[in-house]
């Protein structure tokens, strides 16, 4: 703020004086905003109240139970099976279709899942962004590239399909439908709209044969698949079925 005051003071004088004013000084302080000695406007607090305790009520919603901590890891792990299969089925309810596989990206899992309780929060602080659930059409040849991809930084993240990678490449594919990768048949493919935008350094994903957007947020196919879990009254026993194995 200070800066934008300076420049405009100075723009001011030159406008006055053109030529006329130099800089030849100048000074800052730092001026501290600390929280614990701050005190709170009780305006503000009060207003805000009944905003923060919805927020904490959805926020502190049980949504399933767990007996042991939820991880995420590589090259696989209970945590990225568990999300990559809920974000494959609830994407696939919603768009009234099967789908053949999922994929997130690892750095975009934020946390782990506790022990007990799993709430709305915790969801929250695994997937804190607002990415969309995107569905791209790809051929066999281009879903082969974009898992040799993050196969070579060992983060291969997927749902609806088991994998072995050898020295960085995907040697072989078979997926939970019963099909086989082929390389001019098309596949449809789960994921965020960072990825299928080209991020994590997929830039070649912006040129599928077909692209969907259908209106999901990711945390939210996620929420919707806990709820459902919790609806079961059966715990989440967190373990790995192998789907990524390293050669």
């Amino acid at each position: 703020m200070k800066k934008y005051v300076l420049v405009l003071a100075l723009l001011g004088l030159w406008a006055c004086n053109p030529g006329g004013y130099h800089l030849t000084n100048r000074t800052a302080n730092r001026i501290g905003v600390d929280s614990t000695t701050a005190r709170p406007d009780s305006s503000v607090t009060n207003f805000l109240k009944p905003y923060r305790q919805g927020l904490d009520k959805s926020m502190n919603e049980v949504l399933a139970h767990s007996t042991g901590r939820i991880e995420k890891g590589k090259p696989d792990a209970p945590l990225n099976d568990l999300l990559t299969d809920a974000l494959l089925q609830q994407t696939s309810q919603r768009y009234g279709k099967p789908l053949d596989c999922s994929h997130l990206n690892y750095g975009g899992i934020r946390n782990n899942l506790p022990e007990g309780n799993i709430t709305t929060g915790s969801i929250f602080e695994v997937m804190p962004f607002d990415n969309q659930v995107v569905i791209l059409t790809l051929k066999g040849d281009m879903l082969q590239k974009m898992m040799n991809h993050f196969a070579q930084k060992n983060e291969l993240v997927m749902g609806g399909l088991r994998a072995k990678i050898h020295e960085g490449q995907v040697s072989s594919v078979s997926f939970v439908n019963g099909r086989t990768l082929q390389p001019n048949e098309t596949y449809t493919v789960v994921m965020s709209d960072y990825v299928a935008n080209g991020g994590d350094d997929a830039g070649f994903l912006k040129n599928p044969v077909k692209r969907e957007n259908i209106g999901y947020l990711v945390r939210d196919a996620l929420i919707d698949h806990f709820r459902q879990l919790g609806k079961t009254g059966q715990p989440i026993n967190p373990v790995s079925d192998g789907r990524i194995i390293v050669e």
